[in-house]
């Protein structure tokens, strides 16, 4: 069954991740391995939405994740990161069908830095500075962000009537 994309963006919305990732790399020139991924995780028992994403947008696979040793349900995860499935299906999906919440300005970086993986840059140490600084951009936009700059000032103090 396909969901209308207007679902998906709302969904995207609230539970969607667009990121940057640079890991170390022994292999490459430059040491270091750069990624792109798009990814939703829920609890186990909503794969079934996941499922009609992926299906919808053509793309994505299913990761199944555990969490026992938190004491947490099972957990999947919808998880892009080719950048062929980037650049032609989620880009122009989310082109077409607009981000309203603060991640449409994560979704506005992660589509600068598709570009730099397009034109093969982030094969170079120029092209890595550029995803980095794109990186300490976008992250001024998560919700982790958001809780550390919210962390040590002062909580207004309710009145009591």
């Amino acid at each position: 069954m396909l969901l209308s994309g207007e679902y998906i963006a709302g969904f995207v919305d609230g539970e969607g991740c667009f990121s940057i990732t640079i890991g170390k790399h022994h292999t490459t020139k430059n040491r270091l391995d750069p990624r792109l991924n798009f990814e939703i995780e829920l609890r186990g028992d909503d794969r079934e939405v996941l499922e009609m994403i992926a299906e919808t947008l053509g793309c994505g696979r299913i990761y199944e994740l555990n969490y026992d040793r938190y004491g947490w349900y099972p957990h999947v995860k919808l998880k892009i990161s080719g950048i062929k499935d980037i650049a032609e299906k989620i880009i122009p999906f989310f082109r077409k069908y607009s981000l309203f919440a603060k991640k449409r300005f994560s979704f506005e970086i992660f589509c600068q830095a598709a570009k730099v993986f397009e034109d093969k840059q982030h094969l170079t140490k120029e092209g890595i500075e550029k995803l980095i600084y794109l990186k300490t951009q976008m992250n001024k936009y998560s919700s982790r962000s958001s809780i550390r700059q919210g962390a040590g000032k002062p909580r207004a103090r309710r009145e009591e009537s």
